[in-house]
């Protein structure tokens, strides 16, 4: 049985439909603006998805910029 590790769909979907975008621009579209006080953890998990998803292979990070790889 392969195990792999569980990574953020609905993030790598994004990516996948830009194909290339920058990293301001993903934060933007991909986490919620919240009121002052609450923390959502879509916005608290970003970074760490990026990471994980990139070193899945799925994406590649370049300064700012993040595309998709076609697998």
């Amino acid at each position: 049985m392969r195990i792999s590790k569980v990574y953020n769909a609905s993030l790598l979907q994004i990516i996948a439909r830009k194909g290339e975008i920058a990293y301001e621009d993903l934060k933007k579209e991909y986490c919620k603006l919240t009121p002052p006080g609450v923390i959502s953890d879509r916005n608290v998990m970003f970074d760490s998805d990026l990471k994980l998803l990139e070193s899945g292979g799925y994406i590649t990070i370049d300064d700012d910029v993040i595309m998709y790889i076609q697998r």
